[in-house]
């Protein structure tokens, strides 16, 4: 799905229709509203061209109806995540935090209901897939492995590689920050708002670069990391999936405290 551009609401000056330099990107929601009313603040000033959205914005400690009521307003471009098709599908309600879909607003239930699994967006660098999982499954992970989490690997994936056609893949569920690089395409996941790793990131097509920040309850993000989107010469780079081995070190979008390992965090 492709979508329009013209409803963000921020300082951008970029002119309606010109591909995307620079995109303010959140992860997975999880209803904490505080933090994404003082993310979307922050964005509007930081000069983006569109803010995205990885889903999953049901269940958790705050309220659904604001946090939809939040993103419609800023004009987010966001996509469905795993706990929204169970929320809309009253699937699942026994999970920690878990909103009931008779509980919630009729508005927020036809926002919902809107959202798409993936869409497509135009970049100065290229095409953008945002989605939760990969592509139209919303439950699917991508993790070359390391000593602590198993690899993952995505035949959907691994086909879009093949085409050629899209150059970033932006994703969530995995509540990870985190690069992962293949020789035409960019995987970041976008982590989550939720819990101490909370973070909220801004990639810049012209620059070639992303910079995450954390987030917390208290104060506004703080820059943690900085990456270029072209990989180094120090970065593993897969041709697909299936090459995944485990031998790689995660280029983190996140600051690790001292003397922890590297190693993927929950899927949400």
């Amino acid at each position: 799905m492709n979508v329009s551009l013209g409803s963000f609401v921020g300082d951008s000056q970029r002119a309606p229709g010109a591909p995307l330099v620079r995109v303010g990107v959140i992860g997975d929601v999880h209803a904490e509203h505080h933090r994404l009313e003082k993310v979307l603040d922050w964005l509007a000033g930081q000069n983006v061209d569109a803010i995205i959205c990885t889903g999953d914005l049901a269940d958790g400690r705050g309220c659904i109806d604001r946090t939809c009521a939040l993103l419609d307003n800023a004009g987010a471009i966001a996509v469905a995540g795993n706990h929204d098709r169970w929320l809309l599908q009253d699937r699942v309600r026994h999970l920690p935090d878990a909103h009931r879909l008779d509980a919630i607003d009729d508005r927020t239930v036809e926002y919902l209901r809107t959202l798409p699994t993936s869409v497509t967006l135009q970049t100065a660098a290229g095409s953008l897939m945002l989605c939760h999982g990969v592509g139209e499954n919303d439950l699917a992970k991508i993790w070359p492995g390391t000593d602590r989490s198993p690899i993952e690997r995505s035949a959907r994936l691994d086909e879009i590689i093949a085409a050629g056609c899209i150059r970033f893949l932006v994703n969530g569920h995995l509540h990870f920050r985190v690069m992962i690089d293949f020789e035409n395409l960019l995987v970041l996941n976008a982590g989550t708002l939720k819990g101490g790793y909370a973070g909220v990131s801004v990639m810049d097509f012209a620059a070639d670069g992303v910079a995450s920040f954390a987030v917390t309850d208290e104060g506004p993000p703080v820059l943690v990391a900085e990456h270029s989107l072209t990989p180094t010469a120090s970065r593993r780079i897969w041709r697909d999936t299936q090459c995944f081995d485990g031998a790689w070190e995660p280029l983190a979008l996140y600051a690790r405290p001292l003397g922890q390992s590297s190693a993927r965090q929950a899927a949400g």
